[in-house]
């Protein structure tokens, strides 16, 4: 079926008409990650896909289709990869296809990728596990040239260093804590990833064989550490960027970098890139909400950044409902604290199992029939989010029904495997958990907000099993010297306040400013989130300035996207675009 289907796929491309009425269903996504156009865009409806594609399938000319093994199906899907080569570079596409009313077989989604160009040679090799070879040394002096500067070494300024390293243009990373991995030992001690640790891995190196399955954080920071000196990275710590100007005749930024106890740098580069954790951890100013009568409380008030390690016996009131309130009470609650969870507004809830089969986690990155990183990556994608969104809306009963989702989207692709019968909603409920109505997508939570929702890793059952109280419902009216008193007259007494309720939120814009200043800023658009393809808005892809990136992401962002960052600045300097840089040029 699949090569049946790839062979009118070629016919379809080749057409003089650029038809794909033979390939793809009328509800069809076709997502394209550089291999036709230089971004990152998605495509929704046959009419849609041939009106987009059909001038750059033009100029890239595909050739050389082929069919790798490892299709997967079930009884209604069929999915794949395909290697093929445009004129350009050499790209692969994933194909998921479902069977129409008249038996035949399009395609449902299809995603290409731009791979490498011809005759690159990767410096640390194309799969993870490999001994890398470290990048050529340096001679640190006060005035330098690198091609790329960028500016943070947590997980998205290493990987994209290390995919930009890998295609031999030379890249400088700031940091301006002392060590590599410092933002994620400042967090509590309890911290660890809620996904496997095949998942999380950057790219060209492996965490150990010996690290625990959800990996703490304070061994995530180690493996960062490690993972610099192990591919000879260039990164200057306890560095911050004091001074940046762009010259758009020439196309080089001027950078002053000013470091602890050294004399400054002053750095040339043809491209900039922001890596500072924008939505992630450290990202953003700790915040903590005005409640009168703080100056009465005789106890303590924390953020949830500056909570390390439990308190043995205390009474503590834990305000918020994410992933780091739930973490914390959990963590003081097994420590011999009486906790109180004050949830202020719903919160979707799954297990970690749970989100790991929706990531396609338990099939494809872990267990007897793993697959490479760079292919389970590949399989990973191939549902564009934009259609999982959709899905979702429809199918999610508000976190809390999130199995029904993954069973539908999902564990098509496992007939084995069976999920777990528990159905929390109801436990949570009882217990006076406020829990999204039926039109509130979890996956929209996670992906999109980036908040609301907490992955389970044993707080649900401390909570159904009241060793958790939860305060919900009320607004807190102030604080008494004893705790805090709610709006309807109750009260929760306690000598630790510690408020898990997020950080300022930010656009990239705004991120530009601080970092770069006004001048730089005003090139950026107001970008952030999701644009209307459902694709991450200015990050990793292009910005509004031609010379300034963006990278922001968990662990599996920083591997996968670092890619295509890497190989759009590549694409750059090889003078590939055309002048509006909207598409690709021959040369």
């Amino acid at each position: 079926i699949s090569s049946a289907w790839l062979s009118t796929l070629i016919s379809d491309l080749n057409s003089p008409s650029f038809s794909l009425k033979n390939s793809f269903t009328d509800d069809s996504y076709w997502r394209d990650l550089l291999a036709f156009t230089p971004d990152i865009r998605t495509l929704h409806t046959l009419p849609a896909i041939e009106q987009f594609f059909s001038p750059p399938v033009s100029v890239a000319q595909p050739t050389g289709f082929q069919l790798l093994s490892g299709v997967r199906h079930t009884t209604t899907f069929i999915q794949g990869i395909v290697q093929f080569q445009t004129v350009i570079a050499q790209c692969t596409g994933v194909f998921t296809l479902t069977q129409c009313e008249d038996s035949s077989w399009k395609a449902l989604s299809f995603v290409t990728m731009m791979e490498r160009f011809p005759g690159e040679m990767d410096r640390f090799g194309t799969r993870l596990g490999r001994s890398p070879p470290p990048c050529p040394p340096v001679e640190w002096n006060t005035v330098m040239d690198f091609t790329v500067v960028v500016v943070g070494a947590g997980q998205c300024g290493l990987s994209v260093a290390a995919r930009l390293e890998n295609l031999s243009i030379s890249t400088l990373v700031v940091e301006r804590l002392s060590s590599i991995g410092n933002v994620w030992r400042s967090r509590y001690e309890s911290l660890e990833t809620n996904t496997p640790k095949a998942y999380n891995h950057l790219p060209f190196f492996p965490f150990p064989e010996t690290s625990y399955e959800y990996v703490p954080g304070r061994d995530v920071a180690d493996y960062l550490e490690n993972y610099q000196r192990a591919l000879g990275l260039h990164v200057l710590t306890s560095a911050h960027i004091s001074a940046v100007s762009y010259d758009s005749l020439a196309g080089t930024w001027t950078i002053s970098v000013s470091r602890s106890g050294r004399p400054s740098i002053t750095v040339t580069a043809r491209h900039l890139i922001a890596a500072t954790g924008v939505g992630t951890l450290g990202g953003a100013t700790p915040v903590i909400p005005s409640i009168p009568g703080k100056r009465s409380f005789l106890g303590s008030i924390l953020h949830s950044s500056q909570y390390k390690s439990p308190c043995i016996g205390h009474k503590v009131a834990v305000v918020g409902g994410g992933c780091s309130a739930h973490d914390i009470a959990q963590d003081l609650t097994n420590k011999g604290s009486r906790t109180v969870l004050i949830q202020r507004s719903p919160t979707a809830v799954v297990s970690r199992e749970t989100i790991n089969r929706m990531l396609s986690g338990n099939f494809i990155y872990v267990g007897q029939d793993k697959l490479p990183t760079e292919i389970a990556d590949r399989f990973y994608v191939a549902l564009p989010l934009s259609k999982a969104l959709r899905a979702s809306k429809h199918d999610v009963d508000g976190g809390a029904d999130i199995d029904r989702y993954v069973a539908r989207q999902r564990l098509k692709w496992s007939s084995s495997h069976t999920l777990p019968l528990r159905d929390l909603k109801e436990d949570l409920s009882r217990h006076g958990y406020l829990l999204p109505d039926a039109a509130d997508s979890f996956l929209h939570r996670l992906v999109v907000r980036r908040a609301g929702y907490y992955i389970d890793r044993g707080c649900a059952k401390l909570i159904t099993t009241g060793k958790i109280t939860v305060k919900s419902g009320r607004d807190i009216s102030h604080f008494s010297p004893t705790g805090l008193v709610f709006d309807d007259g109750s009260r929760v007494e306690a000598d630790l306040v510690i408020f898990a309720t997020g950080y300022s939120r930010t656009t990239i814009k705004h991120v530009a400013e601080s970092l770069f200043g006004p001048k730089v800023a005003d090139a950026v658009r107001d970008v952030g989130g999701w644009d209307s393809d459902c694709e991450p808005a200015g990050v990793w892809r292009p910005s509004g300035h031609k010379a300034l990136w963006f990278a922001e992401g968990d662990l599996f962002a920083a591997r996968f996207y670092s890619q295509f960052l890497a190989l759009q600045i590549k694409a750059r300097e090889m003078k590939l675009l055309s002048p509006d840089r909207r598409s690709y040029v021959l040369r």
